[in-house]
């Protein structure tokens, strides 16, 4: 198939996809996520953010809540002004600022390049059992560099948790493909398009639908 074809097949593929939610007759039930915001003290040598740091990131979560809204899914926001990272050959957040059943987003000025190496400001993970070069963890959780972060950075970042991306062993092929198609997906709803694709994570252990007391 010529390259422009095949692009043309897999953007329909989409559509119709993204499309289906178009189409139905019921209102989407809310889906209530929650997330632990962590400014980090430690920015800035001991400094830590400073107001307009901290306001570009409200700025982008007001982004995010809007963009979400049109997939019915909500935030539930708490905000953590102490917390600092820990490098030891590897960048990694204390557990004492952790919070399970939670998103856990941490707000720096500049990530480190190991888990940042293509300056994309952005960085999102899950649970993984022990690596040669990191201990176990069990948390889900997002890095944010608001040096080189811009408003679509964190929407871009949630999506791979509402996928479940972050559920699954990601392969550099893997990780590209959901960029990309995450991007796509996040571009329709960013048009009032409700994504399928993002609800999955209703069952998520840090969502639940609103109409269900919490777990």
């Amino acid at each position: 198939m010529p390259p422009l074809a095949r692009r043309d097949f897999i953007f329909a593929g989409f559509a119709s996809v993204s499309g289906a939610a178009l189409t139905a007759a019921q209102p989407l039930r809310p889906i209530l996520v929650s997330v632990n915001v962590m400014f980090d003290r430690g920015a800035h040598s001991g400094k830590g953010l400073d107001d307009h740091e901290m306001a570009l990131f409200h700025a982008y979560q007001e982004r995010a809540r809007r963009e979400y809204a049109a997939s019915a899914i909500h935030f539930d926001v708490q905000i953590e002004l102490g917390a600092y990272l820990r490098q030891q050959g590897y960048t990694e957040i204390p557990d004492k600022f952790l919070v399970p059943k939670m998103i856990n987003v941490f707000v720096t000025d500049t990530l480190g390049y190991d888990v940042d190496r293509n300056r994309t400001g952005g960085c999102s993970a899950g649970p993984h059992p022990r690596t040669k070069t990191s201990p176990p963890d069990p948390f889900y959780k997002i890095l944010l560099g608001l040096n080189e972060a811009n408003g679509a950075t964190l929407p871009h970042e949630y999506a791979h948790h509402f996928c479940l991306d972050t559920k699954q062993n990601r392969t550099w092929a893997s990780n590209l493909w959901a960029d990309f198609r995450n991007d796509y997906w996040l571009a329709r709803q960013r048009h009032g398009a409700p994504i399928p694709a993002f609800r999955a994570c209703a069952n998520s252990e840090w969502a639940r639908f609103e109409d269900t007391p919490p777990r």
